[in-house]
This record gives C-alpha cells, sequence and structure tokens, in this order.
C-alpha cells in the first residue's frame, strides 16, 4: 500500500488527501459548533440542472461536506489502486474508470448515511412535527427566491435547522425574525418548510 502511495499520481494523491482534509475538517466542525455552509451549498445548487444530480446523491439528507470527502477519497483510492494494478497504462486514462466509480461508490455510502442520519426525522420528531413550531430566521432574508433557513426547537429540546420560505408569496422575513412554521412545500419534495412572521 505504501509503494502504491509512493508511486501514486498527484491526479489522485491531491484528491485523496484533500478528502482526507475535508474530513478533519468535519470532525473538527463538529466539536466547534455548526455553520451552515452545506446548507447554503445546498440552496445554492437548488433549481439548477444540477440539482436532481445532486438529489441523486443524496443532497439535503447528507451534509455537502461528507458527500465532498467521499467523492475525494474515492477518486483518489480508487485511481492508487488501479494504478497499481494496471501500471502499463496512462495514468489520465485511468480517470475513466476512476470517476464513475467514485460516483457510484459515493451513492452507495450516502444511501447507507442517510439511513443512519435522517434530517426530516430524528430524536423520534417526524417532519410533520415540526409544524407549529417557533423559531428564527438564520439565514435570510427568506422570499420568493432560494429558500433560506430557520431554526427550531421540538418538545425534547433539540434544535433543528430547516430550509424555508414564506408561506405568503411576495412577502420577506428578514434575518433574525420570529416564526412559526405552517405548512410543508410539497413542490420541494416537503424538504422546505413554509413560514410567517411570529406572532402574526
Amino acid at each position: 500500500m505504501v509503494a502504491s502511495l509512493a508511486a501514486g499520481s498527484p491526479l489522485y494523491l491531491y484528491p485523496l488527501a484533500a478528502g482526507l482534509l475535508v474530513g478533519l475538517l468535519q470532525i473538527a466542525l463538529f466539536f466547534v459548533g455548526h455553520l451552515p455552509v452545506s446548507d447554503a451549498i445546498e440552496h445554492a445548487f437548488e433549481g439548477t440542472p444540477l440539482s436532481g444530480a445532486f438529489d441523486w446523491l443524496n443532497l439535503g439528507r447528507v451534509p455537502f461536506s461528507i458527500l465532498l470527502m467521499l467523492l475525494l477519497v474515492t477518486f483518489g483510492t480508487i485511481g492508487i489502486v488501479l494504478s497499481g494494478l494496471l501500471p502499463m497504462l496512462p495514468t489520465w486514462s485511468l480517470a475513466i474508470a476512476a470517476v464513475p466509480g467514485a460516483v457510484l461508490s459515493t451513492k452507495a455510502i450516502g444511501n447507507a448515511i442517510a439511513r443512519v442520519i435522517p434530517r426530516d426525522e430524528t430524536y423520534a420528531v417526524t417532519a410533520d412535527e415540526f409544524l407549529g413550531l417557533e423559531g428564527a430566521v438564520t439565514l435570510g432574508p427568506l422570499d420568493d427566491g432560494l429558500a433560506g433557513s430557520v431554526t427550531v426547537r421540538d418538545r425534547h429540546g433539540e434544535v433543528h435547522t430547516l430550509r424555508a420560505r414564506p408561506a405568503d408569496r411576495g412577502t420577506a422575513i428578514e434575518k433574525g425574525a420570529r416564526i412559526v412554521v405552517v405548512a410543508r412545500d410539497e413542490t420541494h419534495k416537503g424538504r422546505v418548510f413554509l413560514v410567517m412572521p411570529f406572532p402574526v
């Protein structure tokens, strides 16, 4: 294994190292506190041609940073292994197998992770139980554009970050404003919640 790494091309070593670095950063952020980077990236892809591809990879159910780590690590690992098994082939040509291999591996691992840490149901709280909860806008303003984020506290005292937009079209709710969750936006597969200012 050490020999394979030593002989590996930067084309595969650098992504592998970057993926491991993302993993270490994810661990550090777990202890420091959550930063809404993944949520912001999810919002950026919403409604774009890439939205379907990222939905297939479980973006929204698995944090973006974890998906990125999986893609980089699996691409680098597959490339290095193939380099060791097929040293007679040009390094770049192995990417033809490494890219789809990394995507399929990320999909499979992401499916397993999504089953372990579902984002719509935690601590015996289903997504429908978020309805009626009060909270505050943390990523806004909320308007008819891309969905923003709100935080709410469930009946167990756990804090959840939800993607949200105003229930009344044409209105805007500023960051920091108090809100109440009133419905789920079924046009976004129920992953986005509709909120109103509180008190109404």
